[in-house]
C-alpha cells in the first residue's frame, strides 16, 4: 500500500455527541467498522478492552490511536471519531482525548502495522490538522481536511 491515507473514506469518520463512557465510545465506533467492513463486533470490542488494559492508547494532546489486529482483515481498516468533548483516557500528559483514530489491522502483516502505526501517529502530531479536525461537523469537512492536509504535505 503506498499511501494508507487513499482509503480513508467518509464513511470512517464518526461524530460523537453524547456518550457516557470509553466503553461506550468503543461500542459506536465497533457498530461502524460492521457497518463498514463487517466485523465481528464481540471480537473488536473484547480486543479492545484487552489493548486498553496493556496500556492507554492516549498519545497525548487529546489523541489516542488504539490499533489491533484482526484476523479477517486483508487491508488495514480505521474509524475516525470526534467527539463533542474529550473523555479521560489516563493520557500521559492528563489532556482529556477528542479525537480517536481507531486501527484495524491484518492479523497476517505485523511489519507493515508497524508502519501504520508510526505513519497515523506522524500526521496526528500535526497540529493544524487535529485543531481544525476538532472544528469539524461532518463527514464531508473532514475528510476535506485530510486530503488538504496530504496534498500540502505531497507537494
Amino acid at each position: 500500500m503506498n499511501n494508507i491515507f487513499d482509503i480513508i473514506r467518509e464513511s470512517e469518520f464518526l461524530f460523537i455527541k453524547d456518550y457516557k463512557s470509553k466503553k461506550k465510545i468503543f461500542f459506536e465506533m465497533i457498530n461502524k467498522a460492521y457497518l463498514s467492513h463487517k466485523i465481528d463486533q464481540n471480537q473488536l470490542l473484547n480486543s479492545l478492552i484487552k489493548r486498553e488494559k496493556i496500556g492507554s492508547t492516549a498519545v497525548g494532546n487529546g489523541i489516542a490511536i488504539p490499533h489491533i489486529t484482526v484476523n479477517t482483515l486483508n487491508n488495514p481498516k480505521f474509524i475516525i471519531s470526534v467527539l463533542s468533548k474529550g473523555i479521560s483516557f489516563d493520557s500521559v500528559d492528563n489532556i482529556n482525548v477528542d479525537i480517536i483514530f481507531l486501527l484495524l489491522l491484518p492479523e497476517s502483516t505485523r511489519k507493515e502495522n508497524l508502519q501504520i502505526l508510526a505513519s497515523v501517529s506522524r500526521l496526528l502530531r500535526n497540529t493544524e490538522l487535529t485543531n481544525k479536525l476538532r472544528g469539524c461537523k461532518n463527514q464531508e469537512s473532514a475528510i476535506a481536511i485530510f486530503t488538504k492536509v496530504l496534498q500540502d504535505k505531497a507537494a
